[in-house]
């Protein structure tokens, strides 16, 4: 007999940047499968929500030692690689991180996030002609937002989110380009500390200069500041971006959605909530190893075999929510995973929730009329940074309101 030989990961996709269609087979018949990757080597996926939860959550699966695993394309992640480390180092980097985030630091900042929305919203043309809503909206805003909050000059946010995405995606760039991308930075990073020094302030730089880990752990010195707000930059600006984006394009390419929301903006936070769920931030996670034997949905995971927890694979589970490949705005999705669980967990997920309420309410308030200006499968995605990110949305505004 011909030994089965398991699937090749990743899996296609579904149409319009849906989640793959194998998806739905798996979570019912084998949701601990084996698959091989592009360069050979065979992992394990989670895809159930309580499994996904357990692998991102338990003591007993470690991001250090995925992490160093060679030539695993899930292993490493892209940004300041604080997620790649256990304790007690990531104790030591992401305490302070936490401090300086969490549900009293975003309700303070909500009424500046809509400003920054009104205020890009202002420059946007009324009227019939075409907008990119990405290079017009989503962009500018969550570049914005990123820089005052951690305490950059809100008018640098293009010159430092530029630099930033060069060094994620180099693309062939020369290595002098790169070089110069990462001394601005780093300059960059060096002013603001100075100047944080200088005088006080409210930011996350501020923040972070002023709390140093606990339990007698190293305290931070200005490279792991530099690191930690670098990762910053990218958490808030690439993610915030794409994944308004992509809401925008789930709600503009769902029949109604939009002059529903605009007519009753109190429903806004909880679609949220549903959208993140349908349309997650990450589809395929980051690799964990089990450090000992585990039992996932009755699966043995052996001590050393790599599992990747599949967010996008938990926000379909029928298990966890009903009728998942339809996206219900009245559906309270108080069991979503979006931000991660356990101690790898977004510690901005508050203040990600904030900007993305702001960032689909203004619009919609400004603009109840919008609609897209093509039809949905002409909308081209990147799965380069996010999953099946939203490159650009175009949409014809309307009157303003």
């Amino acid at each position: 007999m011909t030994p089965r030989v398991p699937p090749l990961f990743p899996f296609p996709p579904g149409p319009l940047g849906t989640v793959p269609p194998l998806f739905g087979r798996l979570l019912a018949e084998d949701p601990v499968p084996e698959v091989r990757l592009a360069d050979g080597a065979r992992i394990r996926l989670a895809m159930r929500h309580e499994d996904v939860r357990t692998v991102l959550a338990d003591d007993r699966f470690s991001r250090h030692r995925a992490a160093l695993l060679p030539g695993r394309g899930f292993g490493r992640s892209q940004g300041s690689g604080i997620v790649d480390l256990d304790p007690p180092e990531h104790a030591r980097l992401r305490g302070p991180v936490a401090a300086a985030f969490g549900a009293e630091r975003a309700e303070r900042f909500v009424p500046r996030i809509e400003e920054i929305a009104g205020d890009v919203l202002a420059g946007l043309p009324a009227g019939t002609g075409t907008v990119d809503l990405v290079t017009a909206y989503t962009a500018p805003f969550a570049g914005r937002v990123t820089c005052e909050l951690l305490g950059l000059p809100g008018d640098r946010w293009r010159a430092v989110t530029s630099d930033v995405e060069l060094l994620l995606l180099p693309r062939g760039a020369a290595e002098e380009d790169l070089a110069a991308a990462r001394d601005r930075l780093g300059k960059a990073l060096d002013e603001l500390l100075a100047a944080c020094r200088a005088a006080p302030g409210d930011s996350v730089a501020h923040a972070l200069l002023a709390t140093d880990p606990q339990d007698g752990a190293a305290p931070l010195t200005d490279e792991d500041r530099k690191l930690l707000l670098h990762g910053l930059i990218i958490s808030g600006f690439v993610t915030i971006r794409d994944l308004l984006a992509r809401h925008l394009f789930g709600v503009l390419s769902s029949p109604g959605l939009a002059a529903r929301l605009a007519g009753d903006p109190a429903l806004v936070p909880v679609a949220v909530w549903e959208l993140l769920r349908f349309y997650p931030s990450t589809h395929d996670g980051l690799l964990r190893v089990a450090t000992e034997d585990v039992v996932l949905s009755g699966s043995r995971i052996a001590a050393g075999e790599a599992v990747l927890p599949l967010v996008a694979a938990a926000s379909r589970d029928p298990e966890a929510f009903p009728d998942p490949d339809v996206l219900d705005i009245a559906r309270i999705a108080d069991r979503a995973i979006a931000f991660g669980a356990g101690r790898h967990a977004c510690p901005a997920a508050d203040l990600a929730v904030a900007e993305l309420t702001a960032g689909v309410a203004r619009l919609l308030a400004a603009f109840p009329g919008i609609a897209p200006a093509v039809p949905p499968e002409e909308i081209e995605h990147s799965s380069e940074l996010l999953p099946l990110a939203v490159r650009s949305l175009p949409v014809v505004l309307g009157p303003r309101h």
